[in-house]
């Protein structure tokens, strides 16, 4: 498909102004989610058999804890990613504020990504006129 030169220019600036918003805005969501992980959470459900004990010790300290944020984010969201953890009710112990700052961040991800690389595809697909 055939696009114009300033029509590339604002699929590209919009691409990354997207990708920029997103580092400006889910690095601290991400940090506060895991600072303020509810201890009830991870009581309940960051040990075994939900994790091996090399994963609790790795991811019991900074910055390996992100992973385990994006893991309760990420069934949390898409419960059919929980065959291995079996940690699909991990929302009835966590408060609704968590879930929600959970939610957003998973949400924010997906569409960012899905922004950033669709426009990215587009015009690498694209051929450029001078019209």
């Amino acid at each position: 498909m055939q696009i114009s030169q300033g029509l590339f220019d604002q699929l590209f600036l919009v691409m990354m102004f997207t990708a920029m918003g997103g580092l400006l805005w889910q690095p601290p969501l991400w940090i506060l989610l895991t600072f303020f992980t509810p201890k009830k959470l991870l009581d309940t459900y960051f040990k075994e058999p939900h994790f091996s004990q090399g994963e609790v010790v790795f991811m019991s300290r900074f910055p390996l804890s992100l992973f385990r944020t994006s893991i309760f984010g990420w069934v949390l969201f898409l419960p059919s990613l929980d065959k291995k953890r079996k940690i699909r009710n991990c929302y009835e112990v966590m408060p609704t504020w968590y879930r929600i700052g959970l939610i957003l961040l998973t949400i924010s991800t997906m569409l960012i990504m899905f922004i950033f690389f669709g426009i990215m595809f587009f015009l690498l697909t694209s051929h450029i006129t001078n019209a």
